[in-house]
């Protein structure tokens, strides 16, 4: 699930995440058989540009990156067999 994903989606200050090409690369390298956490960090190599993350609050108070929000959902939009 969502909250699941939030929580595994790497979060690297000076770098932000662009969600759709980031889900392509891991649902891809998932598909073709690489790990998990193989495929989080081939994404992060190829899916991330310089920049500041936009910060969101969340309902329970927690402050996150939009961009990490973002990417996850977009994982469960493009491959949710790989949650």
């Amino acid at each position: 699930t969502l909250p699941l994903l939030l929580s595994a989606v790497p979060v690297n200050a000076g770098l932000v995440i662009l969600p759709n090409l980031f889900a392509s690369e891991y649902c891809n390298l998932r598909a073709s058989g690489v790990t998990h956490q193989s495929a989080l960090e081939a994404a992060m190599d190829s899916a991330t540009i310089e920049g500041t993350p936009v910060k969101v609050t969340m309902e329970d108070g927690r402050v996150m990156d939009a961009d990490v929000i973002q990417a996850a959902a977009a994982i469960t939009d493009r491959c949710p067999q790989y949650q």
